[in-house]
């Protein structure tokens, strides 16, 4: 089944979208075939288990590649999901096809952080993010803070005030409210069945490529 993957994320192309990536060291086209679509994965990947959408699985992210390498522009939709990958890499050893995902979104997400303009909020979010969590001592140094601010009553006041109520579970993955991705964004059914009619094209084309282990 052929998909306009723009109509698949529910945006429209406008003439500021350039195609995903350029030439300066994309996502590797061979590594991308290695991929058989099995779906080994999926039970590996956290975010998939949180929102249970296929382009926030290894899977889905690997499609998005390869349509990126074929010219489809890298929009807010295909930008997010890629984002979201937490590069924990359990993907990688659960794969029988020995598909090499960490050199894959490596790849991707220089072209991402290169080629995609970000508002000046993300900006600051992610400069906030990469000048505290990488360094213990500015860590450390927010313990006060952080514990005056619950013993306080602000943070059940900041819950109360946001999207959800609810409370959570550490064990459960049903997704909370005010966590699930933009509408924008979801997998859609046409979108899933090309995904499943590559997946059987590629498995009746040649057989899986299994890892041999070392000696």
């Amino acid at each position: 089944m052929d998909v306009a993957p723009r109509e698949a994320f529910g945006q429209q192309a406008g003439p500021d979208l350039r195609a995903a990536f350029d030439q300066h060291h994309p996502p590797d086209k061979q590594l991308i075939d290695d991929c058989v679509h099995c779906g080994f994965c999926l039970p590996t990947c956290p975010t998939y288990l949180l929102w249970g959408e296929e382009m926030d699985s290894p899977r889905g992210r690997i499609y998005l590649m390869d349509i990126g390498l074929e010219g489809e522009p890298l929009d807010d939709g295909m930008a997010s999901h890629f984002d979201r990958c937490l590069g924990c890499m359990a993907c990688v050893t659960s794969c029988p096809s020995g598909v090499q995902y960490d050199k894959l979104i490596e790849a991707t997400r220089q072209q991402v952080e290169r080629r995609y303009p970000r508002s000046r909020g993300d900006r600051a979010l992610r400069a906030l993010i990469f000048a505290l969590f990488p360094h213990p001592g500015r860590l450390r140094a927010l313990r006060g803070p952080l514990g005056l601010y619950r013993r306080t009553g602000l943070q059940r006041l900041v819950r109360r005030s946001g999207p959800s109520s609810e409370p959570s579970s550490p064990r459960s993955t049903r997704p909370r409210r005010g966590c699930s991705p933009p509408r924008a964004a979801r997998w859609s059914p046409r979108l899933g069945s090309a995904v499943a009619a590559r997946s059987a094209r590629t498995r009746g084309a040649r057989p899986r490529r299994r890892r041999t282990p070392a000696p």
